[in-house]
């Protein structure tokens, strides 16, 4: 089934398919960096769902039928039936050692997670350095594939386009609930009950470290814990922006 998509369509074009969109940050960048007061999505009246935001890398298995694809955030790096692979970043190898049961689908399914310790990234020493972890943050499922035969500027534009009152998001992501009740082998991101408050940034930044103080994702006993921040998602995911420490600590410095 995956092999003859490639085999129809080319590999670009299910990479740029099954790729996570963009996430904004909640409020507005300006110069430098800095936040402004602005927000970047309407999350007015929006249910918004918090999960830790692992500094990690994006790592996402494609599945269809008894096949599957592990690609990084930009690249596909291996076929489920192919001797060798490119192992990027420590994550086919990562994977392949954790022993994920990765599930046969109906549907063309990607499981999009988060690969993090070991030496995946300067900041691995929050969690531990000694081992690598996997986290499901999002499941998207692929009922209609006719999206396959557009030419590839216009997959990408239906995958992600930004507006002003945010990125509008082409893929079909499960619900929250649908998510772990169908995937329950898998970890995921740990939730948080964060609250968003007046929304300014030193309410923001005081919410971070009331609700999420340390990381929630540690991987072994040497990892100094810290935490980067928290994603915050609505049910189907037409909403998603990151809030993250360090934007908030350069905006009240």
């Amino acid at each position: 089934m995956l092999k003859d998509l490639i085999i129809k369509h080319g590999k670009e074009k299910i990479n740029t398919l099954t790729k996570y969109p963009s996430i904004l940050t909640l409020h507005k960048l300006g110069e430098k960096g800095k936040l402004q007061n602005e927000l970047t999505t309407s999350i007015e009246g929006e249910k918004m769902y918090a999960s830790e935001k692992i500094d990690g890398t994006n790592a996402r298995i494609i599945c269809y039928g008894n096949e599957f694809l592990i690609g990084a955030r930009e690249f596909i790096l291996h076929y489920s039936k192919d001797l060798y692979f490119d192992n990027s970043q420590g994550i086919v190898e990562g994977l392949k050692y954790m022993n994920l049961n990765i599930p046969q689908t109906d549907s063309l399914t990607v499981i999009f997670g988060e690969f993090y310790g070991g030496k995946t990234s300067a900041n691995s020493k929050w969690y531990g350095q000694d081992k690598n972890g996997f986290r499901v943050f999002d499941v998207a499922v692929y009922n209609d594939l006719s999206i396959l035969e557009l030419p590839l500027p216009d997959i990408s534009r239906w995958r992600e386009r930004e507006t002003e009152s945010g990125i509008i998001y082409g893929q079909n992501f499960l619900h929250l609930n649908n998510m772990h009740s169908q995937f329950p082998n898998f970890e995921f991101v740990p939730t948080v009950e964060f609250e968003l408050g007046d929304l300014s940034h030193k309410t923001i930044l005081e919410n971070l470290k009331k609700f999420i103080p340390t990381t929630k994702a540690v991987l072994s006993a040497n990892a100094s814990g810290k935490a980067e921040g928290v994603v915050l998602r609505n049910e189907n995911r037409s909403k998603i922006v990151k809030v993250r420490f360090e934007d908030y600590e350069r905006a009240l410095r």
